[in-house]
């Protein structure tokens, strides 16, 4: 146990998240619906907060910017134990003035499990944002 309790602060065996949305496309002004999934790992672990960031990349001139459109907060603390499976909601409506995918503008979710003493897991989901049409 002591072993596995171990390998979990390193990451090793750790929770894992997982966002799960219902379409990658969107309008501005859509919400976007889904659903986030956290795996227990091999031994019970807290987790302090779940957050979801979309991030917007931007090329342009060779430079590269990333920068956060917004944080959607999912949770507060809980324990996640092991092997459990817990799923959450998702919701968010995108903003009316958001500019859309295109050459050199791309959109991603990046989700984040923050675990107590241990390795925050991360997963990303890339979405596209269409003009009206």
């Amino acid at each position: 146990m002591l072993l596995r309790r171990m390998m979990s602060k390193l990451g090793v065996g750790s929770a894992h998240v997982d966002l799960i949305l219902n379409k990658k496309v969107y309008k501005a002004g859509d919400f976007i619906e889904g659903k986030v999934q956290i795996h227990g790992g091999t031994v019970e672990q807290k987790v302090n907060k779940l957050d979801v960031d979309l991030i917007r990349k931007t090329i342009f001139d060779g430079k590269e910017e990333t920068d956060i459109v917004a944080t959607i907060p999912v949770s507060d603390e809980f324990i996640i134990h092991e092997n459990e499976k817990k799923v959450l909601p998702f919701r968010y409506q995108l903003p009316e003035n958001i500019v859309p995918s295109q050459t050199g503008i791309s959109y991603r979710f990046v989700t984040r499990l923050d675990i107590e003493d241990g390795v925050n897991t991360l997963d990303f989901d890339y979405i596209q944002i269409v003009n009206e049409s």
